[in-house]
């Protein structure tokens, strides 16, 4: 047993075991953070445990289910956030085409009434200048022209008097037809307020609905980071108990550290060969990219920030795929090649949608749309900040500019123009953006 833990059955270590790990996801969700929960030893099974089961059939076997149950515990809280996780998109979804049909009808409605109103306007000003040209045409002496007028001055009266009468007919149509275009104005623009009142209610709908998506989202990623932390030595544990031949703490952590060795190693080779300039085309499979980009994590020459995306990347590499936790190819390629460049590269965002983050453009920002992972924010290109302006930043946007697909998207354009320094662009299309990282993102 670990050093000062009094001695319990291993029924109770058992039972223990496992109330401790939902202690420790709930209170992972409830912080909200994203930070890889720490292996505490009077939570899960010490190495000491291990071996020390390995004394007798009965308490390995004990060790062996007590272990069993803790991995199938996190495996079913995993399934379970990540199903929530899934429903509470569902609903989101269905909430956001919802807004989107009542901002296409309230934009018509309101579009239609601003058309007649205009309309009926006009059918007033017509009727108001054909009226004051009959005004203007009046003064005549009607009776002394019949009674005392020559047949020709009478006949030309009756033909003016009979044209007049069609005008006033005419005139009469247009006031009808203005104030029928004023009614269907007025009809018009009730439509439209009523829209726009209930564009209020589902734009409401549709933000309550995106703040649970991203909670569950955070929830599931929680559970599944308390697994990823110790899911690994779990399963070797197991091995420890179940095989021949024990497996001791030392021999688990070696492993961990030759293979973090090994990662570190295969990205050193693939810098030096792309500085030689010999590097080859850069690779367009996701995992490979974020193998070698897990690598620069384990040398140290690639980090994140908070909440840490590292965490995106490290599942790409080992094959996981996580609901809302992809990075495009074309992302992870440029963080490639942003290592390949400088000795140490920092990233503050990749996939927002990942960690429920709705921030900056909301849930319109390439970081966030369609299953986010569009687009990297670098905060730091070799071992100094970017404000996407500095030497630095231009000349990785050189590079990135020849390879990233036509249409791609820069962030900072207006840092780059207050420098004086604005490229010219052949594939980018660049907008503006705050001046302390530089943002990158695929055309989506």
């Amino acid at each position: 047993m670990s050093p000062g833990r009094p001695a319990l059955s291993l029924s109770a270590v058992r039972g223990w075991r496992l109330v401790a790990i939902c202690i420790v996801v709930a209170g992972v969700v409830a912080w909200g953070g994203l930070a890889a929960p720490k292996a505490y030893a009077d939570n899960y099974p010490s190495w000491a445990d291990v071996q020390a089961a390995r004394s007798s059939e009965a308490a390995k076997q004990a060790e062996v289910t007590a272990i069993t149950n803790l991995v199938q515990t996190l495996t079913a809280q995993t399934k379970a956030a990540e199903e929530l996780a899934i429903q509470r998109e569902k609903e989101n979804e269905v909430a956001q085409a919802a807004l989107a049909v009542g901002k296409d009808k309230a934009d018509r409605l309101a579009a239609r009434s601003t058309a007649l109103k205009a309309k009926a306007e006009a059918s007033r000003r017509e009727a108001a200048v054909v009226g004051e040209k009959v005004a203007r045409s009046g003064d005549m002496n009607l009776t002394g022209t019949l009674l005392t007028g020559s047949s020709r001055d009478t006949d030309a009266l009756l033909s003016r008097l009979s044209s007049i009468g069609k005008l006033t007919a005419t005139i009469n149509g247009i006031y009808s037809r203005a104030a029928q275009d004023d009614n269907l104005a007025k009809a018009a623009s009730a439509q439209a307020t009523a829209a726009k009142d209930e564009l209020t209610v589902l734009a409401a709908k549709a933000q309550a609905e995106a703040e649970k998506a991203a909670e569950a989202q955070k929830q599931m990623i929680a559970a599944l980071q308390v697994e990823t932390a110790h899911e690994g030595e779990l399963q070797a544990q197991l091995a420890s108990l179940t095989s021949a031949t024990a497996i001791t703490e030392q021999q688990y952590q070696a492993g961990v550290a030759a293979r973090a060795a090994a990662a570190a190693a295969a990205a050193a080779a693939a810098r030096a060969r792309a500085q030689a300039g010999d590097a080859g085309p850069i690779s367009s499979d996701a995992q490979a990219l974020a193998q070698e980009l897990m690598g620069y994590v384990d040398s140290g020459q690639l980090v994140g920030s908070y909440p840490d995306h590292i965490f995106e990347i490290r599942w790409i590499a080992e094959g996981r795929s996580v609901p809302n936790c992809g990075i495009d190819t074309s992302v992870l390629q440029a963080m490639v090649i942003a290592e390949h460049m400088f000795s140490s590269v920092g990233v503050s965002d990749i996939n927002r949608r990942c960690t429920g983050q709705i921030e900056g453009a909301g849930i319109y920002s390439q970081h966030y749309m369609n299953g986010g992972g569009h687009a990297v924010d670098f905060y730091s290109l070799g071992g100094q900040g970017t404000n996407g302006a500095d030497r630095n930043a231009l000349a990785l946007i050189h590079t990135l500019d020849n390879f990233m697909p036509y249409g791609s998207g820069l962030g900072q354009r207006q840092c780059r123009l207050r420098a004086g320094d604005e490229p010219g662009l052949h594939h980018f299309q660049d907008f503006s953006d705050t001046c302390n990282h530089l943002h990158v993102n695929d055309p989506m």
